[in-house]
This record gives C-alpha cells, sequence and structure tokens, in this order.
C-alpha cells in the first residue's frame, strides 16, 4: 500500500477512504499511509483523518525525536500550501481537545508541546512561500488562544497571554507559529492588499496586547500613514508595543514608518500626544528613580522624521539627549548566552604588578555600573582572575595574601588560599591558613577545610583552634532542609556539606581517614558533631565516625550509637549514615538492628535506603531478631532498595525471584537489572533466574536487560537462550522494527544472538532458530537483512 500511495497517491486515497474510522486496524493503517507517505494529493484524506481526531499522535517516522511538524518538514519545502492546510488542521484539533477539557489554550492543557526541533523551520518555510493560505489557517487560532489565555490576566499596562513576553528569535512552537504569522502577514501588503486588510480588520479592534502588536506590525508597511497613526493614538497601550528586551520597538517602527508621510493634521495630533505621555511606571518612579523619567518620551519622539519635528519636540529631544547622552534606542535583539567575564582580562593579569592588583581589587570591591551587554562581572569573577594567575606564581602570591586585611572581601584571599595550597610546604602552608583564619574568621572555613581534605598530611596542631572553632560555629543554627528562596528542597548531605560544621565534621574524616596522628584530639571534635542538634551536620560526622572505626572500634560504635540515636528517622536518609550502619551492623547487629528497624518504617527516601541497608545485612548474614527475615515482608519502599541491591548481587538470586512478580512497578523495575549480570551464574543457576523473569509481570516492561544479556555474554548461550528469544519476540512484536521505539535496538541486539544461536546449534533447535528469524523479518527488525546477507 505505501509503495502504491508514494506512486498512484491520488488512486491509493480513493481505494483507502471508504475505510476511514471503520476499524482500530484501519485508523493504524491510515495513519501510517499519511507518515510514511505523505504527498499533496494525500492531504486531503491526513486532513480528515486530523479532523475525527484519529491523527492525534501523528508524527513524522523516521527520528526518535520526531513529530508532527517533522511530518511536514519535506512538504513545507516542496508543496507549501497543502502543508499550510495540514497546520490549521492540526491547530484547530488540538484547539477543540483543550475547550473540551475547559481550556482555550492547547500549550497550558499540553495538547499541544511547545518543545520541537523542527517547527520554527516548518512554519518560517510556510509563511514565507504561502503568505495568504497561512495567514487564513493561523490567524483565528492565535486570535482565539491569545483571547482565551489573556482572559483574567491583566496588569497595571497590559491585557496579554500566550505570546505577550516576546523575544526575536524565541524559542518553542507557540513563539514560531506567532514569528510566523507576523512574517505572513507583512508579506501579504505586497502580494494579496485585500488580504491583508482583511486580517487587520481582526485584529484592530481587539483588546490583546499581542493581537495589537500584530496589528501594529501590519500598519507599519500598509502605507496608510494617516490610518495607522489615528488607531495608534486610540489606546495609550499602543505606545508600548514591541518585544521584552524593547518594548516600544514596534510603536517606534511605526511612528518612523508614517511620519515622513503623514499629514500634517496627524503629526499634530501625534506630537500633542508624545509631549505629554509619561507612562504610568515612570510616574510612579519619577521619586525614588528620576533618572528615567522621560526615557520613553525619548525613545517614542525621536522616531519621528528629522524634517518634520517641530521647535517643541526639538527642545525636548534635546533635554532628554542631555539626560540619557550616549543612549540610542535599539531593536530586539535574539537571544544570546555567555558567560559573565572577570573585569581584568587574563592578558592583562599576567603583567600586572601587586601595586596595580591592590588597586584592582580595591576598586572592584565597590559596586559598579551594571552593564546588560556584555555582562563584566565584579568581585568573584576577579576572584577567580586572581586564584588563575595565584597558580602559575604561588611562592609570590602567597606573600601577597599576607597583605590582605580584614578589610578585603573574602573571595580575594580564599581564591589565593585553595589555588597554593597544593604547591606550599607544610610550614608555609601553617602560616597562611593561621593568617587566612585569623582575617576571615568563619568565612575561611569552606576554603581551609577543603584544603585540609585534599591535603591531610598539612594539618598541624597549630590548626586545631581554628577547627574547633569550626565546629561550635553558629552556621547553621537550626536545620536548613528547609524550601530556599527558589522553592527546592536541599539533601542532608549537601545542605550539611554547605554548612560551617559540616565541612568541620568531612576535614576531621579525612584527617583520621589519613593516619591516627592526631586521634586523642580528634576523638572529641567526632562525638561533639555526631550529637550535633541538625540531622544536616550528623550526616556529615557520620563519615567522621566510620574514620574513627578504624583506629579505635569500640569508641566509634558508641558513637555511632549517639548518632542515629535521633527523634527525627530521616537521620538515616544519607549515604553517609547508610555505610555508618552498615559498618556497626556487621560489627554489633544485636546493638544497631533496632536502628534498622526504625529507619525501615522512615519515610520514602529513608525507607529506600534502609531496605538496601537490610539486603546487604541480609547478605552478610547479621539480621537482627526482630528485624524481617524474608524481602516480602518489607514495606514497599523497603522493596525498592532491597531488589536494587540484590539485583547487583546476583549468587543471592533467591531474594530476586519473588521480587520479579511484585505489586508495586518500581520494584519490579528494580529486580530486573538483575538480567545484565545473569549468566555470571552457573549454568543450572542463570537458567533457573531467566525462567522465573520470562515467567514473571517484569518481563513485559523490561524484557531488554535480557536482551542485552544475552547480545552481550560472550561464551556459548546457554540452553534456556532460544527459549527467551522466543518470548522476547512474541512479546515485542513490530515494536522490533519501529526505529522511533527503544525496541528497535532490542531488534538489532536480538537478530545478532539468533544467528550466533543458530550457528551453535543442532539442528532440531536451528529449526526454532529459523522460525524467530521469520518473525523477526516480518517485524522488519533492524539490521536483519544485512547480517543475513554476510551469513551468506
Amino acid at each position: 500500500m505505501l509503495a502504491a500511495a508514494r506512486h498512484r497517491p491520488r488512486r491509493a486515497a480513493e481505494l483507502v477512504r471508504p475505510y476511514l474510522g471503520a476499524t482500530p486496524q484501519w485508523q493504524r493503517r491510515l495513519v501510517g499511509l499519511i507518515e510514511w507517505a505523505l504527498t499533496p494529493d494525500l492531504v486531503d484524506l491526513a486532513v480528515d483523518l486530523i479532523d475525527r481526531g484519529y491523527a492525534d499522535e501523528a508524527r513524522g517516522p523516521i527520528a526518535v525525536n520526531s513529530d508532527f511538524w517533522s511530518l511536514l518538514y519535506g512538504l513545507s519545502e516542496t508543496d507549501p500550501a497543502p502543508a499550510a492546510r495540514l497546520v490549521g488542521a492540526y491547530l484547530r484539533r488540538h484547539l477543540a481537545r483543550a475547550r473540551a477539557d475547559g481550556s482555550g489554550d492547547p500549550f497550558a492543557s499540553e495538547h499541544l508541546s511547545t518543545n520541537s526541533q523542527v517547527a520554527d523551520t516548518v512554519l518560517s518555510r510556510i509563511a514565507q512561500a504561502e503568505p495568504e493560505t497561512y495567514v487564513d489557517q493561523v490567524l483565528p487560532f492565535i486570535i482565539d488562544v491569545a483571547t482565551a489565555s489573556s482572559a483574567g490576566r491583566t496588569g497595571s499596562h497590559e491585557l496579554g497571554g500566550r505570546w505577550a513576553y516576546r523575544l526575536v528569535g524565541g524559542h518553542g512552537v507557540d513563539a514560531a507559529l506567532l514569528a510566523a504569522l507576523d512574517k505572513a502577514l507583512r508579506s501579504l501588503v505586497g502580494q494579496t492588499p485585500a488580504a491583508a486588510a482583511d486580517a487587520l480588520r481582526q485584529l484592530t479592534a481587539s483588546p490583546v496586547q499581542e493581537l495589537r502588536f500584530l496589528a501594529c506590525r501590519l500598519h507599519t508597511v500598509l502605507g496608510r500613514p494617516d490610518e495607522a497613526i489615528a488607531w495608534l493614538l486610540t489606546d495609550e497601550r499602543n505606545l508600548r508595543l514591541g518585544w521584552v528586551d524593547s518594548a516600544r520597538w514596534a510603536s517606534r517602527e511605526l511612528i518612523d514608518s508614517t511620519t515622513p508621510h503623514c499629514t500634517d493634521e496627524m503629526l499634530d495630533r501625534l506630537t500633542a500626544v508624545l509631549l505629554g505621555y509619561y507612562p504610568a511606571w515612570e510616574r510612579r518612579r519619577q521619586k525614588r528613580h528620576p533618572s528615567v523619567w522621560g526615557l520613553t518620551q525619548y525613545e517614542l519622539l525621536s522616531a519621528i522624521c528629522p524634517s518634520r519635528r517641530s521647535d517643541a519636540i526639538r527642545r525636548r529631544l534635546a533635554e532628554w539627549d542631555r539626560k540619557f547622552p550616549g543612549h540610542v534606542p535599539s531593536p530586539p535583539t535574539p537571544i544570546q548566552t555567555g558567560v559573565v567575564g572577570s573585569p581584568i582580562s587574563d592578558h592583562a593579569a599576567r603583567h600586572m604588578t601587586d601595586d596595580q592588583w591592590r588597586r584592582a581589587l580595591d576598586k572592584y570591591a565597590q559596586p559598579q555600573p551594571e552593564r546588560f551587554w556584555p555582562r563584566r562581572g565584579g568581585v568573584h569573577e576577579l576572584a577567580r582572575t586572581l586564584g588563575s594567575r595565584a597558580q602559575q606564581e604561588p611562592d609570590r602570591f602567597t606573600d601577597f595574601a599576607f597583605t590582605l586585611g580584614p578589610g578585603s572581601p573574602a573571595a580575594y584571599l580564599c581564591a589565593i588560599v585553595q589555588a597554593v595550597a597544593p604547591r606550599l610546604d607544610a610550614d608555609r602552608w601553617e602560616r597562611l591558613a593561621l593568617h587566612t583564619h585569623q582575617t576571615l574568621g568563619s568565612e575561611a572555613a569552606p576554603t581551609i577545610c577543603r584544603a585540609l581534605q585534599a591535603a591531610p598530611q598539612n594539618f598541624t596542631p597549630a590548626l586545631l583552634p581554628a577547627l574547633d572553632g569550626y565546629t561550635t560555629d553558629l552556621r547553621p543554627e537550626h536545620d536548613i532542609r528547609d524550601l530556599d528562596a527558589e522553592g527546592t528542597r536541599t539533601d542532608l548531605l549537601t545542605a550539611g556539606m554547605n554548612a560551617t560544621r559540616g565541612q568541620a565534621a568531612l576535614t576531621v574524616a579525612s584527617l583520621l581517614f589519613h593516619d591516627s596522628r592526631h586521634l586523642h584530639v580528634l576523638t572529641p571534635l567526632v562525638t561533639r558533631l555526631a550529637n550535633d542538634p541538625v540531622l544536616a551536620v550528623r550526616v556529615c560526622a557520620a563519615e567522621a565516625v566510620l574514620a574513627l572505626m578504624k583506629h579505635d572500634p569500640q569508641a566509634a560504635l558508641d558513637v555511632a550509637d549517639q548518632l542515629l540515636t535521633h527523634q527525627d528517622t530521616k537521620v538515616h536518609n544519607a549515604p553517609t549514615t547508610q555505610q555508618l550502619l552498615i559498618h556497626a551492623l556487621v560489627r554489633d547487629c544485636s546493638r544497631f538492628g533496632s536502628h534498622l528497624g526504625r529507619a525501615l518504617q522512615g519515610p520514602e527516601g529513608t525507607a529506600e535506603l534502609a531496605g538496601q541497608t537490610w539486603a546487604v545485612a541480609a547478605i552478610q548474614g547479621c539480621l537482627a531478631a526482630g528485624l524481617p527475615k524474608a524481602v516480602q515482608e518489607l514495606g514497599d519502599t523497603a522493596r525498592r532498595g532491597a531488589a536494587a541491591v540484590f539485583a547487583r548481587n546476583v549468587d543471592h538470586y533467591p531474594h530476586l525471584i519473588p521480587l520479579f512478580g511484585d505489586d508495586d512497578a518500581e520494584v519490579r523495575k528494580n529486580a530486573s537489572l538483575a538480567m545484565r549480570y545473569a549468566f555470571d551464574l552457573p549454568p543450572a543457576q542463570a537458567d533457573e533466574l531467566v525462567r522465573a523473569f520470562l515467567d514473571s509481570r517484569a518481563f513485559a516492561d523490561h524484557l531488554e536487560h535480557l536482551v542485552f544479556a544475552l547480545h552481550d555474554h560472550t561464551g556459548p548461550l546457554p540452553t534456556v537462550a532460544i527459549e527467551a528469544c522466543e518470548r522476547i519476540v512474541q512479546h515485542a512484536g513490530r515494536e522490533l522494527g519501529d526505529i522511533r521505539t527503544h525496541r528497535a535496538a532490542d531488534g538489532h541486539h536480538l537478530v545478532s544472538t539468533v544467528l550466533r544461536l543458530y550457528r551453535q546449534s543442532p539442528p532440531a533447535l536451528r529449526i526454532r532458530c529459523l522460525d524467530i528469524i521469520d518473525r523477526l523479518s516480518q517485524a522488519g527488525a533492524y539490521g536483519l537483512n544485512a547480517a543475513l546477507e554476510n551469513e551468506r
């Protein structure tokens, strides 16, 4: 059918049209016909499929990330008018779906995605080649969605909806639709003036901001200056039409294009309005920010044709020229990305003397005038440049660091310390660390602690008072897991690493892991931090307790018991406390079994880590009395954690077999990872595990792990392999040949496996292999034909 449709599309459409909506199978066939063989003669059929809701998920047939716009890619270049009809049908269909669900914006309701890699190219091509058809198909959609999405979104200046905030080159299907419509409307003026006038009538009466923006853009090129200015003056909001980074540029363009040709009467009316125009935001800020007063008027007045400016305009512009020297109204710019750079270039930094560095550090420690683009950094960006130079000249900048006092920003001194620490001998490092601590106090804690963590051999008794002080620092005073200003929640360990006392705990851990020279002075710090009231500090202290266990196991077990004895079970919700509990259970399971029991009953994250710990304890044979003895006795979340551990320890596969049929989908998913390692087992055990998986609920959703294991197996394939291949082909079917799905990769791996099986098998099994190959051929499995050619 596909071949016939490509060669005689009109006849193919006639033959299949009677089956439109006949059965779900025919529906899939017809959508497939459109996806694989779309031509202009099939557009009527495609529009009917879209209108009836049969093609809601239609997309380009090749790439995994293809979408509806990919389907139109070729057509937009060769036959843009039919492509425009499909665009209109697709937009109308999804607007109708959104309305049925109570929304007037299909992007907001997610019936239409804003993400596409090709929509901007497709829509731009159609709008440029067939502007009238594009406007006819897309303008009603834009009007309806803009109007619906603006309802209830009133502001002090604007009534705007989906497209209220516009950027040149803005990403997204919605942005591409509007940009292409703007292009098509302006093209209509030269090609079909009557159509342009009709579109203008639909736009000018609307109060919606983005529709007034389109009207403004159309008036600018229509060639009717008096009419354009009269429209501009009907609503003060028309004086602020443009883009996010140039909010009045469209209004300014209209004034610029019309004032050379308008009548004197209309110019006088425009002049009178603009000379008295100060928008509300300027009036509100006049007392607090007088520097912005008159800026809007300046940008609009300066657009009037210079040869037609009155004396009043010239005087006012001269006034604003003096107030805004060097300010030139500029058009919107495409979206740009970049890095905030240092105020001093690397080239200049290489030649600066110490006196020049001091002056630069003092200068940029003060607030600098803001520049929009390119952005220029301040203290922190300059500190990075300083640190870079310190890496190159550690001795010079170590001496320079001793000249920096409390009046300098901490970032400068910390940048030098971080850069030179690995390059200094112990005595010089000790002097620099003490100077930094005395100068900055606890602000130096992160830098000094991280330097000691990287080079614990540099710790000396002289640094103990500083480290001791960090363990009692007031930061954090309270639990720091609460929502931050951005509304995100930090995990315990990350929160601890960002706290002074947490960094102190990690530093003590590094020192104890390194050696036992300072054990007697560091042990009290471990005890103090393990009993910290803030959980984020405790989970960092767990690392120090684990290090203490290396030198004094009994003392470490006592401190571990104190650390884990906390009313909040979330103390177990960190990898550090998890590791501490595992080591404690191995050494004294009866004492620490109750801690594991509490963790298993904790909230979701805690319980999952506890499930992992339970699985390790089960493998180690150290499950205390009172703990669950079988994995099925754990809660849902704990079983997820246990399944993940057992999957990577397939020697203990009897624990896994019941998890393949677990009621919880995440448990089945985690357990299925064991298939990756199944053939590491002795053959009989591997067969038992694989057959259990084949007969389980997990098989259908996670068979790819078994496919991978079979493909990756280097020795002779096990006896269970033929049964596994048969079941995989039976279940996956045509998906094995659909390169839009991940099953296509499974099909490719399966081809290789079946051919290996064929080569190593006796005649009876070879017949089964040939049956599998036939089914792979029917599915169109990727790589089969090439593989068979190589076999010949």
